[in-house]
Parts: C-alpha cells; sequence; structure tokens
C-alpha cells in the first residue's frame, strides 16, 4: 500500500520549526505589550482614585463621592482600551498567525473582565470595596496565562495578586489601593 503523503526533509522540519518559534515570540511580544498597557492603566487609576478619595475626604466634600471614585478608574481605562484598540487595528496590517493558544488567552480574558465587571457592580450594592474580589480573578487570569505560553514571571504575577488579596482583607477599605497599586507594580510591571 503506497502512501500519497511525502516525507519531509531534515530542512523542510527545521524550517517548520523555526517559524512556529517565530510566530510565537512575535505573539509573546505582542501579549506583552497589553500586560504593560493594563499594568500602567490599573496602576494609574488606583493612585488617582486613592488621592482623589482622601483629597475629597480630607475636605469633608462627600457628595457624589462614589461617583468620583467610579471617574477615577473608568477614566484610565477607556483611555486604555482607546490605546488598545489603536495598536490592535495598527498591528492588523501585520500578518500574524492566531493560535488557539492566542483565541484560549482572548476568552480567558473576556471572561475575566465581565467578572471585574460584575464583582465592582455587586461590590457596590453590597457597599464593600471590589478589590479584594477583583485581585484573585486578576490573579488566577494571569496565572493561567503565565502557563499557558509558559513564561514564569506572569505565574508569579499571578501569586501576587491572590497574595495580595489576601492583604487587601486585613488593611482599611482606602489603603487597599494602595496594595492593589503595588500588586499591580510587582505583578505586571
Amino acid at each position: 500500500m503506497e502512501s500519497n503523503e511525502k516525507s519531509m526533509t531534515p530542512e523542510e522540519s527545521l524550517q517548520i520549526i523555526r517559524k512556529a518559534i517565530s510566530n510565537s515570540r512575535r505573539n509573546l511580544r505582542e501579549g506583552s505589550f497589553y500586560y504593560l498597557l493594563w499594568g500602567w492603566v490599573l496602576l494609574c487609576a488606583s493612585i488617582l482614585c486613592y488621592f482623589m478619595l482622601r483629597y475629597f475626604l480630607r475636605r469633608e466634600m462627600y457628595e457624589d463621592l462614589y461617583w468620583k471614585a467610579l471617574a477615577s478608574w473608568l477614566v484610565p481605562v477607556m483611555i486604555g482600551f482607546i490605546i488598545q484598540w489603536i495598536y490592535k487595528s495598527r498591528n492588523k496590517k501585520q500578518d500574524v498567525v492566531r493560535s488557539y493558544i492566542d483565541h484560549y488567552l482572548t476568552y480567558l480574558w473576556v471572561a475575566a473582565g465581565i467578572i471585574f465587571a460584575l464583582m465592582a457592580v455587586l461590590s457596590y450594592f453590597l457597599g464593600v470595596y471590589p478589590t479584594p474580589f477583583i485581585l484573585p480573578v486578576m490573579g488566577l487570569a494571569t496565572f493561567v496565562s503565565g502557563i499557558i505560553v509558559r513564561f514564569t514571571p506572569l505565574m508569579f504575577g499571578g501569586i501576587i495578586f491572590v497574595l495580595a488579596s489576601i492583604v487587601t482583607a486585613f488593611v482599611p477599605d482606602m489603603y487597599q489601593l494602595i496594595v492593589f497599586a503595588v500588586s499591580i507594580v510587582f505583578g505586571y510591571l
């Protein structure tokens, strides 16, 4: 029985391996942009929120404090989405091979984003800061991302976020923002 499959030469096999490694490296570089972008966005938002809350609380300006705090998060996050969209649209022109791993990471982070939003809404109705609830989800998504792309610093970042979530349970509400900021520095940046 004769096979129609052509056997590859060692050079062809090596070329396929080189191309796969090149694609993985390109995708990892692209992914690192997103982690750095969102690390800086979240760091700026948490520090902005902390100092804004301190300012208004010291001056006993309590009117619409929740909405001001929310705006201190929404504005940087919206700017982050705009930067991400511009970056993605500019790089879409490049011939990037998307693997199933890239799709899994996208689904993972979309699901994490939905949970972040849900945690923020639930925290509002419960009257608590969302930090202790958001950090473990961020830790899980970061840790799993690190495992998928086999990048140890991301795995450590995920562990840092989970540990930070435990710390936030023992610090006053407003100082959770500082713990969050520090965890971002060590987890992403």
